[in-house]
């Protein structure tokens, strides 16, 4: 899944290079840093079994360079400093990395989507109510309640709404350091996939941050499915003084809770945005 990052005005050069092993404690202390900011993150981190994005990133990264049709890139700031880092996967086809790693260039995302039973907290695929298999009715501790319907609801967009029989990429994680929001790092990211998909004839999915959206809909992809998650239904207690809340991120005073997360499921077509 994509990292909560954002882009703006004050953008600042980067160069973007092949993701080596000996990158990935750097990138995945910067993932860390960036998800530590995102409140659905914070809530998975309050469950009885360890949710460590440092080990999530690290050893995703592990197992993504060791396979053919992973894409893995770094961005380097001017110092030689990793600011941002992405992956994405060939889907279908037999479709794998350009066959040249100099080109510059857990399961998708950390399956941050979940489904409750209430009509507000339906997937919606196209504004039409979708619900995934009922994985978690038995589980008791909320948050693996959690992670199981996430689970479930990630399997359906990738058997239902992904082309099984179409070759595409999906964009696995895209992070950009904390300290370096805000400068088009995350837009040279997705511009660097964006290209290789055109050059391939071939769409972009993606498994979209509540914080992301904006930089996704920027870079030419739309909504096909949403999922809205009350992280107060799955929390087991509510925020703390400090504690990052959806109501914070928007600027709005504190009521106490943790709010309303939103999940997008997206596509970009290739060539860019040409509708649906």
């Amino acid at each position: 899944m994509s990292s909560p990052t954002s882009t703006g005005a004050r953008s600042m050069p980067v160069s973007i290079q092949p993701l080596e092993v000996s990158d990935i404690p750097d990138c995945a202390r910067l993932s860390a840093a960036a998800f530590a900011r995102d409140p659905h993150t914070l809530v998975k981190q309050l469950g009885q079994q360890p949710f460590d994005m440092f080990d999530i990133t690290r050893s995703g990264l592990e197992e993504n360079l060791k396979r053919d049709n992973f894409l893995c890139v770094k961005a380097v700031d001017n110092q030689g400093i990793i600011v941002g880092h992405a992956n994405w996967v060939f889907s279908g086809g037999g479709q794998k990395r350009a066959s040249s790693r100099g080109t510059g260039s857990r399961g998708i995302g950390d399956s941050e989507s979940a489904v409750a039973g209430e009509e507000d907290n339906k997937a919606t695929e196209l504004g039409k109510p979708q619900a995934p298999a009922n994985a978690a009715e038995d589980v008791r501790d909320p948050i693996e309640r959690l992670h199981a319907l996430e689970d479930a609801d990630m399997q359906y967009w990738l058997q239902n709404i992904v082309p099984a029989d179409t070759p595409c990429i999906l964009v696995v994680g895209l992070a950009v350091s904390p300290s370096h929001e805000r400068r088009g790092i995350g837009t040279a990211l997705l511009s660097h996939g964006n290209t290789i998909a055109d050059e391939r004839g071939l769409s972009i999915w993606v498994h979209s941050s509540h914080q992301a959206y904006n930089a996704y809909i920027k870079a030419g992809f739309e909504t096909r499915r949403e999922l809205r998650i009350e992280l107060d239904d799955y929390a087991p207690r509510p925020p703390r003084d400090g504690e990052l809340t959806m109501a914070a991120l928007a600027g709005r005073d504190e009521d106490g809770r943790w709010g309303r997360y939103v999940i997008r499921y997206m596509e970009r077509k290739t060539g860019g945005n040409r509708g649906n």
